[in-house]
């Protein structure tokens, strides 16, 4: 009797990418990566002993490299399963997230002129940052929750870190990335996003000695 007669399995395919997950999640890190250091390229580096502005994020750079390529290679050298279908979901969230930003910086001036006193830009980071929560909420419908609160976390510490501040753009966007599982247990996180500010507060402005401001400036 044939040994493949009963429940024999069909004979497995030898494709160079056998675990494409893995592959292509490394090549995006490893993309990634390479951008970053493109964008830090102009930033100076180590000042003798001393961290330059350009230095972490060249570290950081090159440590998500390093990792992207041996993802790749557990891609090349075990199985794994295939690539699920791709969805513009999450693509769709982050997108109307960037562009709900374009009539808020439109209409910056004539918000400006409603609080006098207080400047524009500072105005256009908290309207900006309502917003983008609102937004991010409304959107979890039809967009997967993880890469949207991320997203939009990333977004609010952009626009928010200079008119606002380090200490509440850090701590806002960390309280908004929480977001991005529905099991967040806040009493937990609002500690934990206490102690990363802290930490935020003291690494770049001292350690990095990145010129950033820790609080608004009215």
């Amino acid at each position: 009797m044939s040994e493949r007669q009963g429940g024999a399995q069909a004979p497995a395919t030898h494709n160079v990418i056998r675990s494409p997950r893995d592959f292509w999640g490394g090549l995006a890190l490893v993309l990634v990566a390479a951008f970053a250091l493109y964008a830090s390229s102009d930033l100076p580096g180590m000042r003798g002993f001393a961290f330059g502005p350009g230095t972490a994020p060249r570290l950081f750079a090159y440590g998500l490299m390093a990792l992207g390529f041996g993802v790749m290679m557990v891609g090349l050298l075990s199985d794994g399963p295939p690539m699920e279908d791709f969805t513009f979901s999450g693509t769709f969230g982050g997108a109307v997230l960037v562009l709900a930003l374009i009539p808020i910086y439109f209409f910056a001036a004539r918000i400006g002129k409603l609080a006098p006193g207080i400047a524009a830009d500072i105005v256009v980071a908290a309207v900006g940052t309502i917003v983008v929560v609102v937004l991010a909420f409304l959107l979890t419908h039809v967009a997967p929750r993880g890469p949207l609160f991320i997203t939009a976390a990333t977004i609010i510490f952009a626009i928010a870190v200079r008119p606002l501040g380090l200490i509440i753009a850090s701590y806002v966007s960390l309280v908004i990335s929480a977001n991005a599982t529905r099991e967040v247990r806040w009493v937990e996180t609002l500690a934990w996003c206490a102690i990363l500010t802290a930490f935020c507060a003291v690494l770049f402005p001292y350690g990095l000695n990145l010129p950033l401001q820790l609080w608004p400036r009215f």
